[in-house]
């Protein structure tokens, strides 16, 4: 997925994550926010572990207005040796974090994602989402 910001230079925010118009919103906060480097560190980090297994973030709010980021996992189907679409994964498994305190939701998603990339593999939360 390519993202443009407001200084007319691409970056890229690939890898794990299948793009999302949340995804998007959130690359775009973090560029706005000169967050983008965290936010490109941690892909990386994510990156680097179980290469077949690919992500979906989407953002919501629950009832009470508190901001939820769900983390989608997706797994190659088992009759395809390499996926290469949407159509060669199978969704496995989604996680949900409900934020304590109302606040803006692409900053706690953008949040989320960097503690997700902290210490990736080996951090609690990298292991819920993507690994178990």
């Amino acid at each position: 997925m390519q993202i443009q910001n407001t200084n007319n230079y691409q970056t890229a925010f690939q890898a794990k994550f299948l793009h999302s118009n949340d995804l998007k919103r959130v690359a775009d906060y973090a560029v706005e926010h000169n967050k983008f480097a965290k936010l490109n560190q941690a892909r990386k980090n994510i990156d680097s572990a179980f290469l077949l297994t690919r992500l979906k973030l989407n953002i919501s709010q629950n009832s009470d207005g508190y901001p939820v980021v769900s983390f989608t996992r997706y797994v190659p189907k088992k009759n395809v040796n390499i996926a290469y679409s949407m159509d060669d994964f199978a969704e496995s498994k989604t996680t949900s974090f409900t934020a304590s305190q109302k606040m803006n939701p692409l900053k706690f998603a953008l949040e989320k994602i960097i503690k997700l990339g902290n210490g990736a593999p080996k951090n609690n939360m990298f292991k819920t989402v993507v690994k178990d």
